[in-house]
C-alpha cells in the first residue's frame, strides 16, 4: 500500500477519463468524475460485486458503500442496508505510518448501552488498549460505546448515529455527510480508486471536526481497501 503523488493523481486522472486501455487505475475525488466514468464502466460488466456498475447508481448519481469494506468479510454484492448487521470474526491490520498494529472484529455481538432499553446487536472492535461498540444505519457504522470516551466523560456524544464509517446509498465523493447532531466530527469521502477494469481498490476518507465544533481528538484521514485475503486498513495522519 502506498500513497501516490498529486502529480501521479492528476495524471491518472487525465489518462483514466480518456479511457486509455493503459490506465492503470481511475480515481474519482468529485463526483462529476463518476459520471464520466459510468458510461465506460457499464460496457465492462463484472461478476465481481465491487465493480463500479454495482456500487454506483447512475439515476441518483450517488454510491453504494458496503458495510462489509469496514468488516472485511466477504460480501456477495447485496445492497442492503437491512442485511447490514453480519457474521464476522476477523482482524484487522491497522497501520499508522510504519506502525503496524491489530484489532479484532467480532460480530454480532450484543450490547447493552447505559439508558436504552434492551441489547442491540453491535460489531465489536477491541486491542490490547480498547474496544467499542458499533451499530449499522442507513448512512454508516455508529459507534455506541468506546472505552476511551468512558474514560473522559464523552460517551453522551456517542448516539449511534454518527458516520464513523461511511456505508450505505447515497453517497457523494467530496461531499460531507453530518449523521449526528451530538458528534463535534462529520464524515467526507475524498476519493476512491478503481483499477483498469473498474474494481474497487481503495476508499479515502475523512472524519473531520465541524466548523466551531470542540472535539478533543484530532481529525481522522483513513484509507480502506476491500478484502483481497486481509483487512487492511490506514490511518493516514
Amino acid at each position: 500500500m502506498f500513497l501516490i503523488s498529486s502529480s501521479a493523481m492528476v495524471f491518472a486522472i487525465s489518462v483514466a477519463f480518456s479511457f486509455e486501455v493503459s490506465a492503470s487505475e481511475i480515481l474519482i475525488k468529485k463526483q462529476s468524475e463518476a459520471e464520466s466514468a459510468f458510461a465506460k464502466a457499464s460496457q465492462m460488466k463484472s461478476s465481481n460485486p465491487w465493480h463500479f456498475s454495482n456500487l454506483y447508481d447512475d439515476a441518483s448519481n450517488s454510491f453504494f458503500i458496503p458495510y462489509h469494506l469496514w468488516s472485511g468479510a466477504t460480501w456477495d454484492g447485496t445492497k442492503s442496508v437491512e442485511s447490514c448487521m453480519h457474521a464476522v470474526k476477523n482482524t484487522w491490520v491497522f497501520k499508522r505510518g510504519d506502525r503496524e498494529r491489530k484489532q479484532r472484529i467480532s460480530a454480532p455481538v450484543d450490547f447493552k448501552k447505559e439508558g436504552w432499553a434492551g441489547e442491540v446487536k453491535t460489531f465489536k472492535a477491541e486491542n490490547r488498549k480498547n474496544y467499542q461498540h458499533y451499530i449499522c444505519h442507513k448512512k454508516g457504522l455508529a459507534r455506541i460505546y468506546d472505552q476511551r470516551f468512558e474514560q473522559t466523560g464523552e460517551l453522551d456524544s456517542l448516539d449511534g448515529k454518527e458516520c464513523k464509517f461511511p456505508a450505505g446509498f447515497g453517497w457523494q465523493v467530496d461531499e460531507t455527510q453530518d449523521c449526528s447532531e451530538n458528534s463535534p466530527k462529520a464524515t467526507r469521502i475524498t476519493e476512491l480508486t478503481f483499477d483498469k477494469d473498474f474494481i474497487l481498490k481503495k476508499m479515502i476518507y475523512t472524519y473531520e471536526k465541524k466548523k466551531g465544533a470542540k472535539a478533543l481528538r484530532k481529525d481522522d484521514y483513513y484509507e480502506y481497501v476491500p478484502n483481497r485475503g486481509r483487512v487492511l486498513h490506514k490511518k493516514l495522519r
